[in-house]
Order: C-alpha cells, then sequence, then structure tokens
C-alpha cells in the first residue's frame, strides 16, 4: 500500500516544510510561533533534518503511494521514558486522512522502533487537536500525562 523511503531533503525540502506548517496549523489552529519553531527561512528546521537524517538515533521518512509522496513521519528512538521512542511527526497530505493511511504510518513507525529496542513510544498532541487524537486513540495510544498547558503526552506500549 504505502512505500517508505528516507527523506531526500536536497530535493524534497519544501514540501517537508509545507507539511510541518500544516501539522502545525492541524495541532494549534494558528500559524503564530511557526517561525519560530523553525527559524527565519525554515534554515533552524533544515539544518535540524541535515545533522540528524543519518544518525541511527533518527527516522526522517515520506510515505509514497503510487510514486507520490503523501506523508511524512519524523522520530527518534529515546525520550524521556526509559527503551522509549518519541515520535516527532507523524503527516498525512489532507486528501489521504480517514482513508486508514495513518494505520500503516503508524505501524512503519513502531516496527522501527521496535528494531532499536523500543518496548514503546510517545508523542505530544495539541490538545485541541481532535481529529489526531481520534486517529491515535483508535490505533493503540493513550493519553499519558501533560506535557504543557498546550499539549499532552501519549504513549503506545508495544506488544
Amino acid at each position: 500500500m504505502l512505500e517508505f523511503k528516507k527523506i531526500d531533503l536536497q530535493r524534497d525540502f519544501d514540501l517537508c516544510l509545507q507539511f510541518r506548517k500544516d501539522a502545525y496549523f492541524c495541532s494549534f489552529h494558528t500559524l503564530d510561533g511557526f517561525t519560530e519553531f523553525v527559524g527565519v527561512d525554515a534554515a533552524d528546521y533544515r539544518n535540524k533534518i541535515l545533522s540528524r537524517i543519518d544518525d541511527p538515533q533518527w527516522g526522517y521518512f515520506h510515505a509514497y503511494s503510487d510514486e507520490q509522496i503523501i506523508g511524512q513521519i519524523e522520530f527518534k528512538t529515546y525520550s524521556h521514558l526509559e527503551q522509549t521512542g518519541y515520535v516527532h511527526l507523524f503527516y498525512l497530505a489532507p486528501e489521504y486522512r480517514g482513508k486508514a493511511y495513518f494505520k500503516v504510518l503508524n505501524q512503519f513507525a513502531i516496527e522501527q522502533l521496535k528494531m532499536a529496542n523500543c518496548l514503546a513510544v510517545v508523542l505530544a498532541v495539541g490538545l485541541d487537536n481532535h481529529v489526531a487524537m481520534a486517529a491515535y486513540q483508535k490505533n493503540g495510544w493513550f493519553m499519558h500525562s501533560a506535557k504543557n498547558e498546550c499539549s499532552d503526552y501519549w504513549i503506545h506500549h508495544f506488544k
């Protein structure tokens, strides 16, 4: 159904940034703070990816359907919890949401993290991002704890 390939930053950075921007808006219902998040001209975001993309503790992947990029995953194999990875971004283009593609993205991330000896994974979800919360809950995630006034940590324990 989907194929996952490491992000080609030189070719696809503009798309990465577009996906990040849409995900930010979906999470917070505003773009206030987005420039601070990615840096001026998105230089901070680009540099983060560049510095991490070949590090085995990090994963930066695009999801392809019929040779077209439809989604993106960013994760690391560690977090503030022991043997627990951290997903920084699950993203699907709007026209692919609600069509069972998230289940495949989720499973890919879990398999990658299992190979890194993780027993669970966490992520932060904006408190107003009810669509994402519903998708996470449907796919085995549970609210774990408050992160800050804008978001909560959700966790998925592997079987």
